[in-house]
């Protein structure tokens, strides 16, 4: 994941809000450990793993049309 100048980072503020609106679109699912320190792991629910197939298609098109971009 990249944040949106194109840095190896995202603010952590970004990842929240991305990883909660993908879990409430049923995407990932999330287990909260309720530990202190927080520990929460994310995981891919059917759906979104029948979402990986396309994801790989748009980056081998991003690799073969955008490689020089």
């Amino acid at each position: 994941m990249r944040g949106g100048d194109g840095s190896a980072e995202i603010a952590p503020r970004v990842l929240s809000r991305e990883l909660k609106a993908l879990a409430t679109a049923g995407l990932i699912d999330r287990r909260d450990y309720g530990t202190v320190p927080p520990k929460v792991d994310y995981r891919l629910t059917p759906m979104g793993r029948s979402f990986v197939p396309i994801i790989d298609s748009i980056r081998k098109w991003g690799a073969r049309h955008l490689a020089g971009v």
